[in-house]
């Protein structure tokens, strides 16, 4: 073992099981620190775990994004300055999944709004390539944990995450139009779910540019943008009714750095449209 406490040893070789619990304990405690509020120190934190396995830092910071990783898959929204990175051990997903069933706390997403908000010209952006990829062509560790945890059902329930999602696009489309001089459009933004009910299929009654009419249907998660959602009948026959003007506005890491994309009808084009549940009408 070295001054420093690594073990040159260990270069190379894979993590073992009492490892990964030794630093995924270590990311939960910053989490529960974080989630707080209190000031804590991750290098103090990495130096504890340097100090258990004997690990280098850069391998520690890795896993430590791996972590993050396997949460934002969970739609959680993760340590500030551990941005996912993929390509985790299913021994991983063993161990978030324990301290999901042992804290699940951490594992709601908490909080009125965006806990960092970018520059406003970066949020809108593109809809991905692989936004119709086949989910099934995820490890299956992490299938068979997302299946449990189901973070489209969590979503779903928050109510407070959907109004949240639909306050901060109204505000933003507001500003939207301010900014390119059409303060009247502005005004005449509608939160339409907020002011008039839920049955119209759509949230957000905003325009484009030239005055044309947007009809946006809020979907927002603290997941990635691959982050499964639920849409009705009345949103998918409205998208089907109203395609010109009507877009789902898909807003994912939203307690993270929040972005947003648009998806056009025909929706089956960019979404993979899943029967989950049936009306059943006695014979």
């Amino acid at each position: 073992m070295a001054a420093d406490g690594i073990d040159p040893s260990k270069e190379g070789t894979d993590w073992t099981g009492d490892e990964i619990a030794v630093l995924v304990g270590s990311y939960f405690l910053m989490l529960s620190e974080e989630r707080a509020g209190r000031d804590y120190n991750k290098s103090e934190y990495r130096r504890g775990v340097i100090a258990a396995i004997g690990r280098k830092p850069g391998s520690i910071e890795r896993k430590l994004q791996n972590v993050s990783a396997v949460l934002d898959e969970l739609g959680v929204p993760w340590i500030q300055g551990y941005k996912p990175l993929p390509h985790y051990q299913d021994a991983l997903v063993a161990v978030v999944e324990q301290h999901w069933r042992l804290h699940p706390e951490l594992f709601v997403a908490e909080g009125a709004g965006p806990l960092r908000v970018r520059d406003e010209d970066e949020i809108l952006v593109t809809p991905p390539a692989f936004l119709n990829s086949n989910q099934e062509q995820r490890p299956v560790a992490i299938r068979r944990l997302v299946g449990k945890f189901d973070p489209a059902a969590r979503d779903a329930r928050n109510r407070d995450l959907g109004r949240a999602g639909e306050e901060f696009v109204v505000g933003f489309e507001r500003r939207r139009l301010e900014r390119a001089g059409k303060s009247q459009l502005a005004k005449d933004v509608r939160w339409v779910s907020d002011l008039d009910g839920d049955g119209y299929g759509y949230d957000v009654h905003s325009f484009e540019l030239d005055g044309e009419p947007r009809l946006l249907e809020i979907k927002t998660t603290c997941g990635n943008e691959r982050t499964p959602f639920w849409m009705t009948k009345r949103e998918c026959d409205v998208a089907a009714e109203q395609g010109g003007i009507y877009r789902v506005r898909r807003v994912f890491h939203f307690h993270n750095e929040v972005k947003m994309f648009d998806i056009a009808p025909p929706l089956e084009s960019g979404l993979l449209l899943t029967p989950a549940t049936f009306m059943a009408v006695p014979r």
